[in-house]
């Protein structure tokens, strides 16, 4: 017998992270219901090799997303609000990476302004 839990999950594997980004997924998933379908996995870790704050892997309707542990706070909320929509993207479908890309980098401003005045951070 398969095991399969009912509600997905938003966990993310760092203390330091925790709070703002329970606080990023909420306004994010009033947003972009998609994102309650899913389980999604925060995992801050060391990215400075790869040249990125963060990226999002897919695997069936499991997405893991790590993101650099060293950044600012701001850069941590863009970063996440970034890949959200990644996650969101997956959710609906969208795999051409041009497009992918052009959507978040223009949503990914005005939504982090939008966070910053919705919470007073």
């Amino acid at each position: 017998m398969e095991y399969k839990q009912l509600t997905p999950m938003f966990i993310i594997t760092n203390k330091r992270f925790t709070t703002l980004g329970n606080q990023i997924f909420e306004f994010m998933s009033g947003l972009y219901p998609n994102l309650t379908e899913v389980d999604i996995e925060v995992i801050p870790t060391d990215l400075t090799e790869d040249n990125v704050f963060g990226w999002t892997l897919e695997n069936n309707d499991q997405n893991e997303i790590e993101i650099h542990n060293n950044l600012s706070e701001k850069d941590f909320i863009t970063t996440l609000i970034h890949e959200l929509i990644h996650v969101d993207q997956n959710v609906r479908g969208l795999r051409d990476d041009e497009e992918r890309e052009n959507e978040a980098y223009k949503l990914e401003t005005p939504l982090t302004n939008q966070f910053l005045n919705v919470t007073n951070c």
